[in-house]
């Protein structure tokens, strides 16, 4: 790519990280559904306040895009911040795709075809930033910290958002949640959550920033179906966050026992 390609890319991700709150405005002001939870919609979407998170997200992908549009990172030999463009202009817009589909009701299946590219995306971006770890580690602090902040709580978020999705879509389509088949196909989704937390782990070789995202939506969740006196439930969210971080921690250790035998073998 040339340098005015890399110019463009960039501000092409600007730009939609900017239209993240623009389109979450106009779906306030424009659309007539409001988003729900409690247990009687699924058990498994977080208290209300729980979507707070979002501000931060939005905060850190805008601040992250314009960190990027500086005329001192653009440079005609592509960089990690180049390669990233792609995946993160799939990621903005993808909001603004899914708000669209919930405009159509929060139940709505196209919704999953949403996440499942959002998710693609951040492993695709997750590879590659874990492939560049020694070039990203030359960059200033606040730089570093906006890449690892905006990727680690969007994947995180995202990933577990994507099961809050499923269980709504099940649900709106008629299956119950308190019967023994309600509590059986819910204990799935938490599994199914669990597993994919865990192979994010291993993409990001454990993003301390994504495991905290992770146990913070697992709370919420956990705290949901306490409500709605799931024990089942909430004692799986538990053991979600346990597996997770057992994880996380082992693929730390094996990472940086590799490191110090390449120094080893380097010296």
């Amino acid at each position: 790519m040339t340098i005015n390609q890399h110019r463009a890319w960039r501000y092409t991700v600007l730009i939609l990280a900017i239209g993240q709150p623009v389109s979450s405005l106009l779906f306030d002001l424009l659309s007539d559904e409001m988003m729900e939870s409690g247990p009687e919609f699924s058990p498994l979407i977080p208290p209300g306040p729980w979507f707070a998170i979002w501000g931060l997200i939005i905060v850190a992908s805008i601040a992250w895009a314009i960190a990027q549009v500086r005329p001192s990172t653009i440079r005609p030999a592509t960089s990690i911040r180049d390669r990233l463009a792609g995946p993160f202009a799939i990621v903005f817009a993808g909001f603004a795709l899914w708000l669209a589909t919930a405009a159509f009701g929060q139940d709505n299946p196209l919704g999953l075809a949403v996440f499942v590219v959002y998710l693609v995306a951040f492993i695709v971006a997750w590879r590659r930033v874990v492939a560049a770890r020694d070039e990203i580690a030359t960059w200033n602090v606040v730089e570093r910290g906006l890449l690892y902040l905006t990727i680690g709580v969007y994947s995180g978020w995202v990933s577990m958002a994507f099961f809050v999705q499923i269980g709504t879509v099940v649900q709106g389509a008629g299956a119950p949640y308190d019967t023994e088949w309600g509590i059986t196909w819910q204990a799935l989704v938490l599994a199914a959550a669990a597993g994919l937390a865990v192979l994010f782990a291993v993409v990001s070789r454990g993003s301390i920033v994504y495991g905290l995202t992770v146990t913070y939506a697992l709370i919420g969740v956990g705290i949901s179906t306490a409500d709605a006196q799931l024990t089942l439930l909430w004692s799986l969210a538990i053991v979600a966050v346990s597996i997770l971080w057992a994880s996380t921690l082992v693929i730390r250790v094996m990472d940086a026992r590799r490191r110090m035998g390449l120094t080893r073998t380097r010296s």
